[in-house]
């Protein structure tokens, strides 16, 4: 009777592991829950909204002429539509479709070259995650002003008033680090702003303001290091003038740091989730990126863990644009999740905006030191 009983017991304890392992497997599928086009004279974007960030590649096939976007581990909803005219010169017709089990398929049919179409992804925003493509003309307009921290350039029209981003300026640089920064020009990226909010967590924080906050400080360090500083907004704004498309406002941040030349880009943002229990630090860089990129992405990661005490969620490769269209190494870095509520309390005292720049300013102290 007992050796019956101690059987069942491991039997249902099996049961039990191997449903939460289900379920488990089911949290990290993305849902692919719209397809959006826009069309105009110049080129025809398709947009794939999702609930979460997902891993894509693309590629071209020919016979007939078509463009290919997998999206991994991710699961088509059923209300989306599968097909699509576009009637566009530089495209005719996109097809999504659920490919294999966790992969999402969208083809386009289109008959542009490789240097006439381009996809990458876009985080934030009413949507927490997108896949875009666009065919046909894709040089994006040049927007937005250069905030030079190092200078006395004249602020934003829409300048915030708000005491929350003003900077202590009591920070103890060791000479290491001011030999090692002195001279770089440094383009400081802090997500969202003005018209977008970003994530927002449990009790109210939005990302665009913490963002901010660990921008301004992380920018006085290393401006007083020796650094010169380069921010793409210095308060609650926009960075590309109003109105302007996703792309135009991540163009704007893009061109900071091409147009300056900097050494090094750093985009910071919140992750978001829709559990609260989702929680860490991760560090991106471009799918295609240099080994720098790689580096500079892993020391400012691990900078901000051993100073705030996040989960490592690795380093990893993305598309996301601000890192795919820079023409130096750059990151964009998940700080913590805002949507945790121990990670928002971090995120939203001063001694946790204060040590998350901390950890972005030892990474790239650590990054130059090693060049």
């Amino acid at each position: 009777m007992r050796k019956s009983l101690y059987i069942f017991s491991l039997v249902c304890l099996f049961t039990l592991l191997c449903m939460q392992s289900i379920v488990l497997a089911a949290s990290d599928i993305a849902t692919i829950k719209n397809l959006r086009i826009s069309n105009n004279s110049d080129k025809v974007r398709i947009v794939v909204d999702a609930d979460k960030e997902v891993d894509y590649q693309s590629f071209a096939l020919s016979s007939p002429d078509r463009v290919v976007i997998d999206l991994s581990d991710a699961a088509l909803a059923k209300n989306v539509k599968k097909e699509i005219d576009l009637n566009s010169k530089y495209a005719s017709k996109v097809r999504v479709a659920q490919f294999k089990e966790n992969v999402v398929r969208v083809v386009v049919e289109t008959k542009v070259n490789k240097s006439g179409y381009d996809v990458f992804g876009i985080v934030g925003g009413e949507t927490p995650y997108r896949v875009a493509m666009d065919f046909g003309n894709i040089t994006y307009n040049t927007v937005g002003n250069i905030g030079n921290i190092s200078s006395n350039s004249s602020s934003n029209s829409n300048s915030s008033k708000d005491n929350s981003y003003k900077v202590d300026k009591n920070f103890n640089i060791d000479k290491d680090a001011k030999s090692i920064l002195k001279g770089k020009k440094i383009t400081i990226d802090p997500g969202h702003g003005g018209s977008d909010s970003g994530a927002i967590g449990p009790t109210g924080l939005y990302e665009k303001d913490s963002t901010l906050r660990i921008g301004l400080n992380l920018a006085e360090m290393l401006k007083q290091s020796g650094a010169k500083v380069y921010i793409t907004r210095k308060t609650d704004t926009d960075v590309a003038p109003q109105p302007a498309t996703d792309v135009e406002e991540l163009q704007a941040r893009v061109d900071v740091g091409n147009k300056t030349h900097s050494d090094i880009f750093v985009s910071i943002h919140l992750d978001s989730f829709t559990s609260s229990s989702a929680q860490g630090t991760t560090g991106y860089y471009y799918v295609n990126g240099s080994s720098n990129s790689e580096r500079l992405a892993r020391y400012i990661k691990e900078g901000v863990i051993e100073q705030i005490g996040t989960y490592d969620r690795g380093t990893k490769t993305s598309n996301f644009y601000v890192v795919k269209h820079t023409e130096m190494p750059a990151t964009l870095l998940e700080v913590a999740f805002v949507s945790n509520p121990r990670e928002e309390a971090i995120l939203k005292s001063d001694d946790g905006i204060k040590k998350s720049a901390q950890g972005i300013f030892n990474g790239i102290v650590k990054y130059f030191s090693e060049l």
